[in-house]
């Protein structure tokens, strides 16, 4: 037999075996027990928590001939069938691959036909925000009111874009990260079966790595084991998984509380080495630094939190406002991560920063506020630490606010109001600084659709209505399959002529078709998402809204004759169509009926 993943082979067939979802899985039991049994359910949840597993065990248990307490017996033919995927009354759809309006209306033609084998037809739909806003109107009626044979169970990982009247029409149940406890239980048990010895720290490695998938966990675990099929090992799991050892990040925090920062760095660069990652390291840091924070303020003096000889004992003298700061720069080195390709710098400069002293922030304050520095020196408690830390983010923010009131930057509206309240007495030279900020966005948005305006006049040269046509058809699909950030683009942009290999789209801000033009990845996505639903290439040429009436205005003036020549030919070759098509009728009815055919006009 072919070798099986393990999160296939342990795959639960009960809701008492699904892990930490003990509240949605003890509702759905209840609901079999006492007979009421919605027709449309709606799992929501991060991947690999076990909406699929649920939906699985509930379809099984609807039709299960020898229900036990809710749970179905997988002994009966019906559960044996539905676990081998031959139960013909339980249909899995993977709305990935089937999204399209034809396959749901085939679904909404199939429901009214009775179950062969079980109780209920039930309709598994995987991955459900995958389905074309068509498909979902489609669904809509019969999602509704289906026949009272017919069940639902939509799962989606992204609830956001599913549409609020598919929502509306469903019983919703949110699905959770499964904690690292559970996922480690899970783990432990299921290498205990399978006669595998096992690190309690790399099975914590793999937990922490997870992030609260079951999935994710089971799938890390089968990689370690093809490392390693004897045991599974806290140094193997480091190399697989990359994770930073958890030692030498403590090590790591030690550096930065006592100020060290060429040894943070030298650290640091050996886990990013290792293949340690800089969120991970970050991560680790900010985890390190909360729990020595809860055991400063609650006195627990639980060994087991590190790993480090002493730790404890070498931390409980550090200020509490110091682990703040560290905690907050850290948390910042992360947003920051999401913002660049090069992923070491904020770590860096987050080491570099959090060893610098915090004196010299203040160093350039007012003698006047420089008073709580003795206080600071002098206070042995806590609570002077924190209140002169606070006392300092106040100098620095007064600072700041200085500096940001003396610069000359003003917003549009307010270069209009200062140059209109200027006096007529006052020369016109003082004026003229703002002048060039009110040219400036004309001067650029003229040149770029003068750069448009052949494109455009290229388009208007050749374009017909089904094509246009086409391209409207196909923008409510768009809404489905776009980030949330970039459908505001949706709502911005207007598909006003097309050709056979091109589309004009009017944009409604100059703002954004500034930056709509700029942006090559964003028009390249959009591109390809009209080509996939359109089953045809259309390149996309932007023009201006306050533009496009006098393009077009320009492009009829210039070419008046050619689309008064191209509009009478249409009409010459449709009456010569129509002329055609009439001969032919009455050449067929002679052939049928002779000379008794009377010809009128």
């Amino acid at each position: 037999m072919a070798y099986q993943a393990l999160y296939r082979k342990w795959r639960p067939r009960t809701f008492d075996s699904v892990i930490g979802q003990e509240a949605i899985t003890d509702t759905l039991k209840n609901a079999i027990i006492r007979g009421k049994v919605s027709h449309a359910f709606l799992f929501a949840g991060p991947r690999g928590t076990g909406k699929t597993s649920c939906a699985k065990i509930f379809a099984k248990a609807l039709n299960c001939t020898n229900l036990q307490d809710g749970e179905p017996c997988n002994k009966c033919a019906n559960c044996v069938a539905a676990d081998q995927g031959s139960m013909p009354d339980i249909m899995e759809i993977d709305a990935a691959s089937n999204n399209g309006v034809d396959e749901i209306r085939e679904i909404r033609d199939k429901v009214k036909y009775a179950p062969t084998e079980g109780k209920y037809k039930v309709y598994i739909i995987d991955e459900v925000h995958m389905l074309s806003m068509g498909a979902f109107n489609a669904l809509l009626k019969t999602l509704e009111e289906p026949p009272e044979h017919v069940v639902f169970i939509l799962a989606t990982t992204e609830l956001q874009k599913v549409p609020a009247t598919i929502i509306s029409r469903t019983q919703r149940y949110n699905f959770k990260r499964i904690s690292k406890a559970d996922l480690e239980k899970r783990m432990k048990y299921i290498l205990d079966q399978e006669h595998i010895k096992y690190e309690d720290k790399a099975i914590a490695v793999i937990a922490q790595v997870a992030d609260g998938g079951m999935r994710d966990a089971l799938s890390i675990l089968d990689q370690l084991l093809s490392y390693e099929k004897e045991s599974v090992n806290y140094e193997d799991a480091l190399q697989i998984t990359g994770f930073a050892d958890r030692k030498n990040v403590e090590q790591i925090l030690l550096k930065l509380l006592s100020k060290d920062a060429p040894a943070a760095l030298k650290l640091a660069q050996e886990e990013l080495d290792k293949g340690a990652s800089s969120k991970n390291i970050l991560d680790e840091l900010v985890d390190m630094a909360t729990k020595s924070l809860m055991i400063i303020k609650t006195g627990d003096d639980d060994k087991n939190m590190f790993l480090s000889e002493d730790f404890i004992a070498k931390i409980k003298d550090v200020p509490t406002s110091t682990y703040y700061r560290l905690i907050t720069l850290a948390n910042k080195a992360l947003n920051d991560l999401r913002y660049t390709n090069q992923q070491q710098i904020p770590l860096e400069v987050f080491l570099v920063e959090a060893t610098s002293s915090e004196q010299k922030q203040v160093a350039s304050a007012p003698v006047a506020n420089a008073a709580p520095a003795p206080a600071q020196q002098q206070g042995s408690t806590d609570l002077s630490a924190e209140l002169a830390a606070l006392k300092n983010q106040v100098v620095e923010l007064t600072q700041k606010v200085q500096q940001l009131s003396k610069r000359p930057s003003f917003a549009k509206d307010q270069v209009f109001q200062l140059d209109t309240a200027i006096p007529k007495s006052v020369p016109k030279a003082k004026a003229k600084p703002a002048e060039p900020v009110k040219k400036k966005p004309v001067k650029n948005i003229k040149k770029t659709t003068a750069e448009n305006r052949k494109q455009v006049y290229h388009v208007l040269e050749n374009a017909t209505r089904d094509d246009l046509n086409t391209i409207k058809n196909v923008w409510p699909d768009l809404q489905s399959v776009l980030a949330v950030s970039e459908r505001a683009l949706l709502d911005v942009l207007e598909p006003v002529a097309a050709s056979p290999d091109q589309v004009v789209m009017k944009c409604k801000y100059t703002l954004w078709f500034e930056n709509a033009s700029s942006d090559s990845d964003l028009l390249e996505k959009l591109t390809s998402y009209i080509e996939k639903f359109a089953k045809h290439y259309y390149g996309i040429v932007l023009v201006p809204d306050s533009d496009w009436l006098a393009v077009r205005k320009e492009f009829v003036e210039s070419h008046k004759a050619e689309l008064l020549a191209k509009k009478k030919q249409q009409i010459e070759d449709k009456e010569e169509a129509d002329s055609k098509e009439d001969t032919e009728v009455i050449n067929k009815a002679k052939d049928l009926f002779g000379d008794a055919v009377t010809i009128k006009d």
